[in-house]
């Protein structure tokens, strides 16, 4: 029996921390043909919650408001 808590309970704080990323945007240079990644960070999130949360997700915003203006479009 404690053996199955246990498991439920690491299976709860995978499901938790994976619940934690940033959404990833990957972007494209339609010229260059060079790709980027913008997001996905797990770290802040993990360590600050919902405020580490959103500071990775302004951080990938920026990243991709950056990239944009460089010419760069979002891809799916």
């Amino acid at each position: 029996m404690k053996n199955i808590l246990n498991l439920a309970a690491i299976s709860a704080l995978t499901l938790s921390l994976a619940a934690c990323a940033t959404p990833v945007t990957t972007l494209k240079n339609s010229k260059t043909g060079q790709v980027v990644v913008c997001g996905g960070q797990r770290s802040g999130a993990m360590a600050g919650g919902m405020i580490g949360y959103d500071i990775q997700k302004k951080d990938a915003d920026k990243c991709v408001k950056r990239y944009q203006k460089q010419g760069f479009h979002a891809v799916d």
